[in-house]
């Protein structure tokens, strides 16, 4: 009640700060000023630069497009929350399933209503608290390997890095698999369906997937690549069913619907290619924003090597190494880099829905087919509600999240569509962190500037990162 209270008076200090400013008396939606052209080509040409842009302009932000569909960005958490908790029934998500339909199929990423619902149901054990445990294992396990890999004094391609290893946990805990040969192709493939995605999901046109454009072609030839490893994990499962007993992939094969009939293959294929997708190149991308920023603030990256060093003594002094989970409970400091991390470079960098019949949110009425445009990554840089916005500063998140209003700060979206594997997401980056941070400081290869976001699915540092692991 007391969290629930402080949240509370928190919303409505923001909402009163909100109130003075000189909006419309009557409405707290604004029209964008300049025209629907010049704002279009503003956002193909800078998204997240048009989206930070407008978050002091309003709490719902009208783009004054077509009558028909007309377009918002939606700047205030308690409207955010409207959309993507109250009314979460009257929403789709509209263009940006049927672009990711292409590669993930029907599965949780892309259903809608009660057939989301359905997946969600029996997804949900397959990141229940035993499993992450076991997931824990597995990450310790692949970074360790990684960590032995590296050569103090050699550059190496960050971004590449930190898919790979997060390729490599993923396909463990999805099949058990080990990827050494393939990891190469499949981040390839994983490149590729990113990029084809991002590029469909913003573009005034959506070509049919049929038709053989270049993109398409190059698109079909990396699922194709990623679900030769699906099938032929499903296969295997089906002859050796005990080897997955511990896997994701062995949990779905082992579970039956409402009726009773077990999930058919080719929905497991569109769960395991959510996962696949989902489950590791968002973590890579978060992960190399994180090695950049601790670069950038010395002293954030001094605390997290002091805490990783004093648990390590710990453990020896104890004569027992903690089990991985365990190890990660106690990481505090740790898990605030991966949150702050997520609050200046969310890899959900944005979130879309649309109506599917007039609704009304806190007075305000808006039509069928309004479209709603909705970005962490600016509402994340608030300074109303985090002071100094745009600075590293892991500490900010001592008190918890609830000291700021709710969706004021939400890199893993809400609701029911919120992200099932947060828990998951944040325990695979805390724990690689540390691992790495233990052994080895990284600092960036000269001659590469200041890094610069790319928004495509997910929210990537443009070109990457070379940087010198450096032995501590």
């Amino acid at each position: 009640m007391y969290r629930r209270a402080c949240s509370m008076r928190k919303l409505n200090e923001y909402r009163i700060r909100k109130s003075e400013r000189m909006y419309d008396e009557l409405t707290r939606v604004v029209d964008i000023q300049k025209s629907r052209m010049a704002n279009f080509l503003r956002f193909r040409k800078d998204p997240l630069g048009f989206l930070v842009d407008a978050l002091p302009l309003g709490d719902v932000v009208s783009l004054r497009t077509s009558a028909f569909q007309p377009t918002y960005i939606v700047n205030s958490p308690d409207f955010i929350q409207e959309l993507l908790v109250h009314e979460e029934e009257n929403l789709r998500k509209g263009r940006s399933s049927s672009v990711l339909r292409r590669t993930v199929g029907d599965g949780l990423l892309t259903t809608e209503q009660e057939e989301h619902r359905r997946q969600k149901r029996y997804m949900m054990p397959t990141f229940y608290k035993e499993r992450i445990q076991t997931y824990a294992r597995i990450v310790t396990e692949e970074t360790e390997r990684v960590a032995d890999g590296l050569k103090a004094g050699e550059p190496v391609a960050m971004h590449d890095l930190m898919m790979r290893l997060t390729l490599g946990i993923i396909s463990r805990s999805l099949f058990n698999t080990e990827l050494d040969e393939e990891k190469a192709k499949l981040a390839d493939a994983v490149d590729v369906t990113i990029r084809q995605s991002a590029g469909t999901i913003f573009s005034p046109i959506i070509w049919p997937f049929a038709l053989p454009t270049p993109g398409n072609i190059r698109l079909k030839k990396a699922i194709g690549t990623l679900e030769a490893l699906i099938f032929g994990a499903i296969a295997a499962a089906r002859q050796a069913p005990e080897r997955y007993a511990d896997t994701m992939l062995g949990l779905l094969m082992d579970t039956k619907d409402e009726e009773g009939q077990p999930i058919p293959d080719q929905e497991i294929r569109d769960q395991m290619m959510t996962m696949l997708l989902a489950g590791h190149e968002t973590t890579a991308n978060a992960l190399v924003w994180a090695w950049y920023a601790l670069e950038r603030e010395p002293q954030a990256e001094r605390r997290l090597h002091e805490e990783v060093d004093a648990l390590r003594s710990k453990e020896r002094a104890s004569g027992e190494p903690l089990p991985a989970y365990d190890r990660y409970r106690q990481l505090t400091y740790t898990k605030q880099v991966v949150q702050e991390t997520l609050r200046l470079y969310p890899p959900a960098w944005a979130i879309l829905r649309e109506t599917e019949r007039e609704i009304e949110m806190l007075g305000e009425r808006f039509e069928r087919n309004s479209s709603f445009l909705i970005s962490p990554y600016a509402i994340h840089r608030n300074a109303e509600v985090f002071g100094d916005a745009g600075a590293f500063r892991p500490e900010r998140f001592d008190e918890g999240i609830s000291q700021w209003p709710k969706f004021a700060y939400f890199p893993f979206g809400g609701g029911s569509r919120g992200c099932i594997g947060s828990q998951f997401a944040l325990m695979e980056a805390g724990l690689i962190l540390s691992t790495l941070a233990e052994r080895f400081r990284f600092v960036s290869a000269q001659g590469q500037g200041e890094g610069e976001p790319e928004p495509l699915v997910s929210l990537r540092l443009k070109n990457g990162r070379l940087m010198v692991p450096i032995s501590r």
